[in-house]
């Protein structure tokens, strides 16, 4: 399927940190390069997610201010404890929210792509 269609879907190499995702035709050039080897099992094919685009401003410290075609992602944080069998602790802790401009495929805000945002809820 990615083969086919790799605009659709996200190749995620499972290692921590971001910025390794692969997309569009470099999904096939990985794919075809890995195709006999245990080594495809360290990645973990994904559908896209294609979230419409809207206006907004990025603030950033010393770049001007201006319009773009902006993308966010939420990111919810759970905690999970257990001893032995017994769950101690299963709580949502907390959130957050980047938003980019729609041209960067992948990187946050460590790598200075997206910045830091606050929802509004309606």
């Amino acid at each position: 399927m990615a083969l086919a269609n790799p605009d659709q879907y996200v190749l995620k190499p499972q290692r921590e940190g971001g910025g390794n995702n692969i997309y569009g035709s470099e999904i096939c050039e990985v794919l075809e390069n890995l195709k006999n080897s245990t080594e495809r099992t360290a990645y973990i094919l994904m559908d896209k997610i294609q979230p419409v685009p809207v206006q907004n401003y990025l603030l950033r410290p010393g770049a001007p201010l201006k319009l773009n075609s902006c993308l966010s992602e939420l990111g919810v944080f759970g905690a999970y404890v257990r001893k032995g069998k017994d769950m101690v602790f299963n709580e949502c802790v907390g959130h957050l929210l980047r938003t980019k401009s729609s041209e960067h495929a992948d990187g946050g805000v460590a790598a200075g792509v997206a910045v830091m945002d606050n929802p509004l809820l309606v």
